[in-house]
C-alpha cells in the first residue's frame, strides 16, 4: 500500500485547482493534462483520474483553472493555448480556440482574478494578454512586447486585474499595463500619482534589475501594493510598491528557488531544489517600508549537510552530480533524501494563510500546515492577530 507521500506521477511540473478544491489538473511533462477527483484531499494517492486532455503537441508548460467561471487554461511548447470548458450534460470538457500569435514556446499561463482575459509568456520576448471577442467567436490576443529582450519565464496579475508582473531570462522583472477598457474599470485604485500611463495597455509602469539572474518565479500581494520575485542566482526579492518604491534583496544559504507565492502580504513561501519550502516573514513595523527575513524552512526532516574533507571543487562536483540524478535512480532507504520531497518542487500554491501544499519533479504531491512547525510559532501568531 502506497505511503501517505508517495508519488502520484512520474513527475509534476505544474497544477492548478477548480474553485472548491474538488477537482485538479496536473501536467507531467507530456502533452497531456490530467484531471483528478480530490475528494479524499489529503490523500493523493487515493485521487481518481477522470479526465485526460490532448490537444497539445508538445510539452504543457503552463495550467490555470478560474474558481469562478470553471474554465481551465493551457499552454505549451507547441505554441498553441486552449480554454476549456466543462459539459456537465456529455461529462466532457470542449476546448475553444485561442489566437496567441507567437513564434516560439509559451512559458506560462494566468487567468486574471476576475476571470476575465489571461496572459501568455513565451520565447516570443512579449506577453500575450487574451481575451473573449464575441463578434470572432474565440479567444483574441493583444500582445505586450515593450521592454522584454529575451524569453519571459512568468507572470503573476494585481489583484485589480489591470496590470501584470512579468520575469524574464534577460535578468529583468517588469510591471505592464494590462489595462482593457472594455473589460476593466476606470476607477483609480490609488495608482494613478504611481504609474500615470496606468490606463495605457501594454505600457511599462517598472522595471526591476535586482535578480541579476534568470527570474523563475514572480508573485502579487493580496493587497496589490507588493511584488516578490525568484531568480535563479538563490535570492529573493521584494518590492513595496508605493510614491517612493522601495526594493529589498535576500542572498540565501540555499539552492535556487523555482516558485514563490505570497502566503498573506507579511509571509511568503519559495520551493525549489532544495526540496524543502523556505518562508521569509515581514519583521517591519511600517507597512510602507516593509523588512522581509528569512524565518525557517518548513519540512522539519531537512538533510543536515555533513563535513567532508573533500576540497571545495571536488565536493562541488559531487554536489551537483547528485542534483542531476535525483529522481532517475532508485535509492535505498539509507541513501533517501530525509526531506518530503525527493527532487526539485516545481510549484507552490497558497491554499490559507497557514497552509499550502508542493508538488515536484518525484511526482510527489504534499500538503504543509505551519501551525505544525514549531520555529513559525511567532510567524502563525501573528498571521492571527
Amino acid at each position: 500500500m502506497p505511503g501517505k507521500d508517495s508519488p502520484i506521477q512520474s513527475n509534476i511540473t505544474t497544477f492548478a485547482w477548480n474553485g472548491d478544491y474538488s477537482q485538479i489538473a496536473i501536467a507531467n511533462s507530456t502533452n497531456e493534462v490530467i484531471i483528478y477527483d480530490t475528494s479524499d484531499i489529503q490523500n493523493p494517492q487515493n485521487w481518481v483520474q477522470l479526465h485526460t486532455l490532448q490537444e497539445h503537441d508538445g510539452f504543457v508548460s503552463g495550467i490555470d483553472w478560474c474558481g469562478s467561471t470553471n474554465t481551465i487554461v493551457t499552454c505549451g511548447h507547441d505554441r498553441n493555448a486552449y480554454v476549456w470548458e466543462y459539459d456537465e450534460k456529455d461529462n466532457s470538457w470542449s476546448m475553444d480556440l485561442v489566437i496567441l500569435r507567437i513564434a516560439f514556446a509559451a512559458t506560462s499561463i494566468t487567468w486574471s482574478p476576475d476571470g476575465k482575459k489571461f496572459g501568455v509568456t513565451s520565447g516570443a520576448k512579449c506577453v500575450s494578454v487574451c481575451s473573449w471577442s464575441p463578434k470572432h467567436n474565440f479567444w483574441a490576443s493583444s500582445i505586450i512586447k515593450k521592454g522584454f529582450k529575451s524569453t519571459v519565464l512568468c507572470l503573476a496579475w494585481c489583484v485589480n486585474n489591470k496590470f501584470i508582473v512579468t520575469g524574464s531570462t534577460d535578468f529583468k522583472t517588469r510591471i505592464h499595463s494590462a489595462y482593457m477598457p472594455e473589460i476593466d474599470s476606470d476607477e483609480d485604485d490609488g495608482f494613478g500619482a504611481i504609474w500615470p500611463k496606468q490606463h495605457t495597455f501594454g505600457a511599462l509602469l517598472a522595471s526591476f534589475d535586482l535578480a541579476r539572474s534568470w527570474i523563475n518565479s514572480v508573485a502579487w500581494s493580496p493587497s496589490g501594493m507588493r511584488i516578490a520575485f525568484v531568480g535563479q542566482a538563490a535570492n529573493v526579492h521584494f518590492v513595496q510598491i508605493g510614491a517612493e518604491t522601495t526594493t529589498q534583496s535576500i542572498n540565501t544559504k540555499f539552492l535556487p528557488f523555482a516558485d514563490i507565492s505570497f502566503l498573506d502580504d507579511d509571509n511568503v513561501v519559495c520551493v525549489g531544489y532544495d526540496m524543502n519550502p523556505a518562508i521569509y516573514h515581514n519583521n517591519g513595523s511600517d507597512p510602507a517600508d516593509p523588512e522581509f527575513a528569512f524565518a525557517a524552512n518548513v519540512d522539519p526532516e531537512e538533510k543536515k549537510e555533513k563535513k567532508s574533507k573533500k576540497s571545495s571543487t571536488r565536493a562541488a562536483r559531487s554536489m551537483f552530480k547528485d542534483m542531476s540524478s535525483r529522481g532517475t535512480k532508485k535509492k535505498s532507504s539509507s541513501q533517501a533524501y530525509l526531506t518530503r520531497h525527493q527532487n526539485c518542487i516545481t510549484k507552490v500554491h497558497a491554499m490559507e494563510p497557514t497552509a499550502f501544499c508542493t508538488s515536484g519533479l518525484d511526482g510527489r504531491f504534499l500538503f504543509w500546515d505551519l501551525n505544525e512547525v514549531p520555529d513559525l510559532a511567532s510567524v502563525v501568531s501573528s498571521m492571527s492577530s
